[in-house]
C-alpha cells in the first residue's frame, strides 16, 4: 500500500519556503544560525555593559585571536582559516578594525604584498573588555543546560565542525 503524501513529514523545501510558525524550520542549519544570532546579541549586550559598544562579536573573536598569537606573525589568511570565513569578509572586517584603531597592517620585508596584523594598544584594551563579555555570555549559556548537556553539546558541535572542515 502506497503512503499518501499527507502522511509524509515536511521536506526541507516545504519547511524553508512556506510560511511557518516562528520556531520553525526545525532543520539544523537554520537552528544553528538562530542560536548564533542570539549568542551574538548576548555578547553585544554584555559588551555595551562593559564599555565596548563598537566591537562586534566577530571583532572580539579576532582581537582575542590576535592577542593570543601576539608572539608570532599573523596574516589575513590565518584569520580566514581560524574562523572559516571568506577572504572578502575578512578584508571588510579588518578594514573596519583598522579604521577603529584596534589593529595595524604592517608590511613584511620578504613580500611587499603581505601585511602582518598587529594588535594596537587600543585593541588590547578592547580585547580585555570583550573577553569579559565572552565569559559572561558563556556563563549565561552554560546556565541554561546541565553539566552533562553542556558537555554533549560541545562534543556534537566539535564533531560537526571537524566533519565539515
Amino acid at each position: 500500500m502506497a503512503t499518501q503524501k499527507k502522511d509524509l513529514p515536511l521536506s526541507v523545501e516545504d519547511t524553508l519556503f512556506k510560511k511557518v510558525p516562528k520556531d520553525l524550520p526545525q532543520v539544523i542549519p537554520a537552528q544553528i544560525r538562530r542560536v548564533n544570532n542570539l549568542i551574538s546579541r548576548r555578547v553585544n549586550h554584555y559588551s555595551r555593559l562593559n564599555g565596548v559598544e563598537d566591537v562586534t562579536a566577530m571583532h572580539g573573536w579576532i582581537l582575542a585571536y590576535l592577542y593570543e598569537c601576539r608572539d608570532r606573525e599573523v596574516f589575513q589568511r590565518d584569520v580566514e582559516r581560524a574562523f572559516s570565513i571568506t577572504r572578502s569578509t575578512v578584508t571588510n572586517i579588518l578594514q573596519l578594525m583598522e579604521k577603529k584603531g584596534y589593529i595595524r597592517r604592517v608590511g613584511v620585508p620578504q613580500d611587499a604584498r603581505l601585511k602582518r596584523l598587529v594588535l594596537t594598544e587600543e585593541g588590547a584594551k578592547a580585547h580585555q573588555q570583550i573577553i569579559l563579555s565572552f565569559r559572561q555570555t558563556d556563563q549565561f549559556i552554560s546556565s541554561l543546560l546541565t553539566e552533562e548537556e553542556n558537555a554533549e553539546l560541545l562534543r556534537l558541535l566539535n564533531k560537526l565542525r571537524a566533519g565539515m572542515e
